[in-house]
């Protein structure tokens, strides 16, 4: 009988332990049924109270702007995080989730996070397509120790394009609402639509950190609130291994490694992916009505201006041309990098290692950079203009858009290719060899984009001299005996807007082997309208200036030689005699032309000192009138030279 007590007793406490976990079950699905609003659905939910199991199945919610959401299989274990809105789970698996919004898709087969801290009422938030809480302050309150995803498909359609990237083995650890402290993922691949072209291909490992998820959620899909001015960091660092592709017609192209540091970025007032999308859709901007234009106009402006980047950087690219192409080529780069202006720092932009080959020649450079530019003109240019809907399109001073140039250079160049020209003649004619040391262009202190400061020079230009070539000036210096060229070439003014002048530093040639010429000189009253004003203006202002100074410098390092021995064989005459002759000519005939006047005497000495023996020519004339010699002075002077030299001082001298 004691027995008998004691099962019934059991039996008894049996029935009231599954009573009481069918009747906690029904609780928690209740109470899980309620916490979901009623924008978010759930096809069943499964519940375990006594290990903290919770699954939904064929949950799906829509939000605003076609936002559209579905999970296959939601699953929280350790803790009952949708029956307390205090407690959270410590883990939580999704399964077939994908994410629709602003004409892309994100596909992921399972994702799963640990130290998961999503409380009942952030979950509900987040399903909640009726809160007026933007959904990337619903995602800032999620914290999880580390999310894994396994596989991540995205896929964008825009236009005549489509694209769809694949990321595999995603970790994000330190997820801290919304700030991750560090990403990796271990490759992926990716292929890209239009028309009956394609690019695709893989990429290798991908490492992350410092990145502000919600912020990028912001940018792409949230208008700018009050406030948003201030850029802020969106990650500290990002890089990618190992890209390699093709195109669909059979070219290649391999990236070794991708490089970003401290990009910053702020919400815009167009989102960007509802608004690159819009438009992507509507054709050709220009035949857009004009506030439609002017909208897209300033939302892409805004967009440019959003971001910043600390520096960026690419390293050894290879791009080759289909087998199929004609003029089959491999371009290779070692470098391309970006640093952002900073204190004491400009913006640069530099390619380094470009190597092209190709069946019948090559090209090599070694640097090709551009520092010290900013496109903020142009941007203010277009929305003050091609982004005002009532503005005046045909009125537009195109020198407006002129960014700040700063300093473009080109350094260690090496170029041998075929001389086409020649080749329709003979097929066996040698290639062209020509190469260069340096060349860079300095344009700075802009007037309405036109630079007041210029410099401009080429160094050490080199290139061998084709055999039998027609072309009358290299023809005439292979005739000398030169084979190859060696030129350095140069030109530097500037501007000084308080004396009203325009001072050419140089103009300056040199040759090896040859010698070289250095102009210099000083303009007078050069008005800001030259520089500022219309056309027009800008013709009448030239007309009106003036020179105070020009001076030449020539100096013979072996050219002179060989004109005289040139002429001399032409004329069948001695080189001696021929000095003398022209020596002669020079002393008697220049003064002879120019009046006789002292300036004129001095003149002819010097070129006949020269010409005797050829060393170094200086000639420096300024004018009497501290204005300057005018167009006028020139016109009148025309047919009376010595006219001129009297309004003159002329310093002439040999050496």
């Amino acid at each position: 009988m004691r027995a008998t007590r004691w099962k019934t007793l059991a039996g008894g406490v049996s029935l009231a332990v599954v009573a009481a976990h069918l009747g906690a079950q029904s609780v928690i699905r209740a109470d899980i049924a309620r916490a979901l609003p009623a924008s978010a659905q759930a096809a069943a939910i499964e519940v375990d109270p006594w290990s903290g199991r919770i699954i939904l199945a064929g949950l799906s919610w829509s939000g605003p702007d076609g936002l559209r959401v579905s999970v296959g299989r939601a699953t929280a274990v350790g803790g009952l995080a949708f029956v307390g809105p205090a407690r959270a789970a410590d883990a939580v698996t999704l399964e077939n989730v994908k994410v629709e919004t602003g004409g892309a898709s994100y596909e992921m087969k399972r994702v799963e996070l640990t130290g998961a801290t999503a409380t009942r009422d952030e979950v509900a938030a987040l399903f909640d397509a009726s809160s007026a809480t933007p959904l990337y302050q619903r995602l800032a309150r999620i914290t999880a120790e580390q999310i894994a995803i396994p596989e991540l498909v995205t896929t964008r359609k825009m236009a005549d394009q489509s694209s769809t990237v694949t990321y595999r083995d995603i970790r994000l650890v330190g997820v801290d609402k919304g700030a991750i402290k560090s990403m990796a993922a271990s490759g992926g691949s990716f292929d890209t639509r239009r028309n009956d072209d394609s690019i695709s291909g893989t990429v290798g490992p991908m490492a992350g950190v410092d990145i502000d998820a919600t912020l990028v959620a912001r940018i792409y899909g949230a208008k700018a609130e009050p406030g948003d001015a201030e850029m802020k960091l969106i990650y500290g660092g990002f890089t990618v291994d190992a890209v390699k592709g093709s195109s669909a017609k059979g070219g290649e192209f391999t990236i070794g490694r991708l490089a970003f540091k401290n990009v910053r970025g702020r919400p815009t007032q167009e989102p960007w992916l509802p608004f690159l999308t819009e438009f992507a859709g509507k054709g050709d901007v220009a035949k857009l009505p004009p506030q439609e234009r002017a909208r897209f106009v300033r939302g892409l402006t805004d967009i440019l201006d959003a971001i910043a980047v600390e520096s960026a950087e690419a390293a050894n690219l290879t791009v080759t041309s289909p087998a199929s192409s004609k003029d089959k080529a491999v371009v290779k780069v070692a470098r391309l990098g970006y640093a952002g202006a900073a204190m004491g720092r400009p913006n640069d932009l530099r390619l380094e290692g470009l190597d092209v080959a190709a069946p019948d020649g090559y090209g090599r450079i070694g640097t090709i950079s551009q520092t010290g530019w900013s496109f903020r003109t142009t941007l203010d240019a277009l929305r003050a203009t091609v982004g005002d809907p009532d503005a005046d399109l045909s009125a537009i001073d195109p020198r407006a858009f002129i960014p700040d140039l700063g300093t473009f250079a080109i350094r260690d160049v090496d170029l041998n290719v075929p001389d086409k020209k020649a080749r329709e003649t003979d097929p066996a004619a040698p290639n062209i060899r020509v190469g260069f040391k340096s060349f860079e262009v300095a344009a700075q202190a802009p007037v309405k984009g036109v630079p007041t400061a210029l410099r401009i020079g080429l160094d050490r230009m080199t290139m061998a001299i084709p055999p039998g070539t027609k072309e009358e000036g290299l023809r005439d210096l292979l005739a000398m005996g030169y084979k190859d060229l060696d030129v350095t070439m140069g030109l530097d003014g500037r501007w000084n807007e308080n004396a009203a002048e325009f001072n050419i530093g140089q103009i300056a040639l040199q040759g090896v082997n040859m010698g070289s010429l250095a102009v210099k000189g000083v303009l007078g009253n050069v008005s800001r309208d030259v520089f500022a004003g219309d056309s027009a203006t800008a013709q009448v202002a030239l007309l009106g200036a003036t020179v105070k100074q020009v001076g030449f410098t020539l100096e013979n390092k072996g050219l002179a030689e060989k004109l005289l021995e040139r002429e001399a064989r032409r004329q069948k005459k001695s080189v001696d005699q021929l000095r003398k002759e022209l020596g002669g000519a020079a002393q008697i005939g220049i003064p002879a032309m120019l009046g006789g006047s002292p300036n004129a005497k001095a003149l002819g000495s010097a070129v006949a000192k020269f010409l005797l023996k050829p060393g170094r020519l200086t000639v420096t004339a300024t004018a009497h009138d501290p204005g300057g010699l005018g167009f006028a002075d020139f016109a009148m002077a025309q047919g009376d030279p010595a006219a001129l030299l009297e309004q003159i001082d002329l310093a002439a001298r040999a050496e």
